[in-house]
């Protein structure tokens, strides 16, 4: 192990959340700096003593590999139309040491030098540097590090390239057909491995790795995932439900008069409702969505629950309709609920800004569709890879709906 090259990655690369995580699951002693943090996990490693360190070499290893995956980071999801054939991940998995030819501390990040071919000359191509194996959440993750160029100043201001690691991610998932891919959006990018984002559009560079996880896995195929913009509406809908019995009952009680009410201002606006059906029942819907907002000002909402979600944002038809709220606790509510439930009946979601409350946590994340994979990305917020996963697992859930009902219908 090369410690000179793993304190200079920590100081380039790794935030402070990082070190806590790795001190909490080894229950090391936390300091208030991060330079306080490495000088305890220098100990841990490099300390010997009776029984041996506190952290083993190997687990350093997979944690330097692995702990970019938590953080301000995009992660696109793709769902494979099959899934990998049985036991080819665990075997990869347990021949791993064939296919990783570098460590990530065999590397000097050190990037002074402006003749970019004498920066990192070991890391000149994507690179495997780890394969791990979680079996409380039955992953396989495949690791990579890659020189990727980014824009720079010279101490007088002028302008240069920079050559840096870029670390990404490829996590397949054993109980279904999901395939992520995460890295962290390097600030001033000019490309990764050659190649180049399109403007403020990651797609490419995910492509990019998981065409390369296909050199081990073989080919595969994915399904587009159209069906993310009904999700979203499902995700939408009960976010932002009230979740209360009594507005439940107040609203549903209210129905008639709404109705007759609805009738009666488009009689005096001379509309006959019996004869323009689709108006009156749109305007009964309107009174129904603003009826229940009112309540919801009166009322309290239901329990408490350990996972909660509210809404921050909602985009439709890409620029349409684009709904949002400064307030990163409350979600919409009030009017921009009103206006945001509205919106949805009439065009398809295409991004949703969710809050996610977990133990007294607010997670922020956007959930946007793409042509190949959707994607979600946090908003400059370090987010830990397992909290993503819960919004995944909510998708999947409408999906499954979603396609339920679907062939329900086609055998109508």
């Amino acid at each position: 192990m090369n410690w000179g090259n793993v304190e200079k990655i920590l100081d380039k690369y790794t935030q402070y959340k990082h070190y806590q995580i790795l001190h909490e699951k080894y229950k090391l002693p936390r300091k208030s700096s991060r330079d306080g943090m490495v000088k305890v996990l220098n100990e841990a490693v490099n300390d010997v003593g009776f029984l041996g360190p506190t952290i083993p070499e190997a687990a350093l290893d997979e944690w330097l590999s692995l702990h970019q995956i938590d953080g301000n980071n995009y992660t696109f999801v793709y769902n494979l139309q099959e899934k990998i054939k049985d036991g080819l991940l665990h075997n990869i998995y347990e021949n791993r040491n064939e296919y990783i030819k570098l460590k990530v501390w065999d590397i000097n990040p050190d990037n002074e030098s402006e003749d970019l071919t004498t920066v990192m000359p070991n890391l000149t191509e994507i690179t495997l540097v780890g394969i791990h194996r979680n079996e409380l959440n039955g992953t396989y993750t495949f690791s990579f590090v890659s020189p990727c160029e980014v824009t720079g100043s010279r101490i007088d201001g002028s302008s240069r390239l920079y050559k840096k690691i870029f670390f990404s991610h490829c996590v397949f998932f054993e109980h279904t057909n999901d395939v992520k891919i995460i890295f962290n959006p390097t600030s001033n990018l000019q490309n990764v491995n050659g190649v180049k984002k399109d403007r403020y559009d990651w797609t490419p560079i995910a492509a990019m790795f998981f065409n390369k996880v296909k050199e081990y896995i073989g080919e595969v195929y994915i399904i587009a995932p159209r069906w993310i913009p009904q999700a979203l509406f499902e995700f939408a809908e009960e976010a932002t439900s009230h979740n209360n019995p009594e507005i439940t009952a107040a609203s549903f009680n209210a129905q008639d008069k709404i109705a007759d009410f609805a009738s009666s201002i488009l009689k005096d606006a001379g509309i006959d409702s019996d004869l323009v059906p689709a108006l009156s029942n749109k305007l009964m819907q309107d009174i129904q969505i603003s009826f229940e907002s009112q309540l919801m000002e009166v009322y309290s909402s239901g329990e408490e629950q350990q996972v909660s979600f509210t809404i921050f944002k909602q985009r439709s038809d890409g620029v349409t309709h684009i709904i949002s709220v400064e307030s990163t606790e409350e979600g919409l509510a009030g009017h921009a609920a009103q206006a945001a439930r509205r919106s949805r009946q009439d065009g398809d979601i295409d991004l949703l800004g969710v809050n996610l409350k977990q133990n007294d946590r607010l997670h922020k994340f956007l959930v946007e569709q793409g042509t190949e994979a959707y994607l979600i990305r946090g908003t400059n917020t370090f987010i830990e890879e397992e909290v993503v996963n819960i919004v995944i697992r909510r998708l999947n859930e409408y999906r499954n709906k979603i396609q339920v009902a679907a062939i329900g219908d086609s055998e109508s």
